[in-house]
């Protein structure tokens, strides 16, 4: 799967005509994309990348599924788009079996077309049946880029540039992430007691109204780090919630169905969430995302919180048979057990790579959503940019697609990735390491790439 340095005519006509017709996000070099399979996408000129952002994160049955294009072909044939205000039999089969797979009586969905959406469709339920309008966050969280969430958002900078206040009622910030590799507080696990979040505490008690409506987090802050919390931290955020009388919110967007080896994110810790926001890997690729609450929640927030909330895309059929067909093949599968298995190789292959050079400062994630954590030495553990980004760059001239954001490297495949490609990959990525750590590429400005995307968060 070599790739060439260089582009076709074609396709820097098109990243050209990209770049002045779109605003959107690009880094270089800017690949134009054409078609894939299972793991492999494929440029305009052919040459042939691992995606492992399986896409952005969506295609977790990989590209161009034969029962998935099944399904677009037939359901187009029959009906794409309807009202909201009428049903379909595929958008409440995927409801009753997306509720098959949650704990207690998390049952009745409200579904929607992004994930920013999903979380907001929380935000409203909770201050809706709470009747309190604080809303707590995580710093260094994130939960989508429209104006309600992006208020809760706390990686801050670039992202919320000359925007002023963006939510009224207010929120606060006030948890600290359970940072561990760069502790907030400075202390080391598992002595300090989870004091991050015995200090978030006092942290409520002085910054907040104390009509906290609901505590809010992604299962682990992905944007932030892919910060792995402790067993003990999401049962104590649970607890928190209580004695605040405020439900506790769970962004699984980055991680539902199975990628880190259980079906749901949340399923590792020892919690029950009154409401979770689920995207991305739910989606099979198309617009289709949603919120799962208890009956009793949703049948308060009908009343109270203009719940439910329904746009014009919402449970669309040709979405909705899509996902379903998708989520049937994880559980038919068997791909939450299989991401754990090969989550484990992976994860000790990178392993490997961290002890052996000293660029990579940690490895972190579960499952099948590892990060590796760029620094500039183990021993101070500074975010090192400029390095992360020459490793992407190599990485693409070598055949492989991920997402680098500050100095984090971003690893999310498809679930169906083999062995032998995670052995491949793998290798690529080393190779990636060492062209970086020797200084390529020397000619090339990455200074501003991926990085200046989203602020720099320094190290505590």
């Amino acid at each position: 799967m070599a790739n060439n340095k260089s582009f076709s005519k074609r396709h820097i006509d098109i990243s050209e005509r990209d770049k002045e017709t779109l605003l959107a996000w690009r880094v270089a070099p800017n690949v134009v994309l054409e078609s894939g399979r299972g793991c492999i996408v494929t440029d305009v000129d052919g040459n042939n990348y691992y995606d492992m952002n399986a896409g952005m994160m969506c295609m977790v049955i990989g590209h161009s599924h034969p029962e998935i294009t099944e399904v677009i072909h037939e359901q187009a044939g029959k009906l794409i788009h309807e009202s909201s205000w009428f049903t379909n039999p595929h958008i409440v089969e995927l409801g009753e079996l997306i509720a098959s797979t949650l704990p207690g009586d998390l049952n009745v969905v409200n579904f929607c077309v992004t994930g920013s959406e999903a979380v907001e469709i929380g935000m409203r339920m909770a201050v809706g049946v709470t009747g309190k309008h604080d809303l707590v966050s995580v710093i260094r969280g994130l939960h989508g880029g429209s104006l309600g969430v992006e208020s809760m958002t706390t990686i801050g900078g670039a992202r919320r540039r000359n925007l002023g206040p963006l939510m009224i009622p207010a929120k606060s910030a006030a948890i600290l992430a359970p940072f561990c590799y760069r502790c907030p507080i400075n202390l080391e696990y598992p002595s300090c007691d989870i004091a991050c979040l015995k200090t978030s505490r006092d942290l409520i008690e002085s910054v907040t109204s104390s009509e906290v409506a609901a505590l809010m987090t992604e299962t682990m802050m992905v944007a932030g780090g892919m910060i792995v919390p402790p067993d003990e931290w999401l049962p104590r955020m649970r607890r928190l919630a209580d004695e605040h009388q405020a439900m506790l919110l769970l962004d699984e967007a980055q991680f539902a169905p199975a990628k880190t080896g259980r079906m749901w994110g949340f399923q590792h810790y020892d919690v029950q969430p009154d409401i979770v926001a689920f995207a991305k890997g739910m989606s099979a690729g198309f617009a289709i995302c949603g919120t799962v609450t208890t009956r009793e929640i949703a049948d308060q927030a009908r009343s109270k919180a203009g719940i439910p909330w329904g746009g014009t895309y919402s449970g669309d059929p040709l979405a909705a048979a899509v996902a379903l067909k998708s989520l049937q093949i994880v559980l038919r599968d068997n791909l939450t057990e299989r991401a754990a298995a090969l989550g484990a190789t992976l994860r000790e292959k990178l392993d490997a790579l961290q002890k052996k050079y000293d660029c990579v400062g940690d490895v972190r994630g579960k499952g099948l959503y590892q990060m590796l954590d760029i620094v500039t030495d183990k021993e101070s553990r500074e975010p090192d940019f400029l390095m992360a980004e020459r490793i992407r760059y190599n990485a693409v001239e070598l055949g492989v697609l991920f997402i680098c954001i500050q100095n984090f490297i971003r690893i999310s495949p498809p679930l169906i990735i083999s062995e032998e490609e995670i052995d491949d990959f793998v290798g690529r990525l080393e190779k990636a390491i060492r062209r970086a750590v020797a200084g390529h590429p020397r000619d090339l400005d990455l200074s501003k790439q991926s990085h200046s995307l989203m602020p720099v968060v320094g190290h505590a």
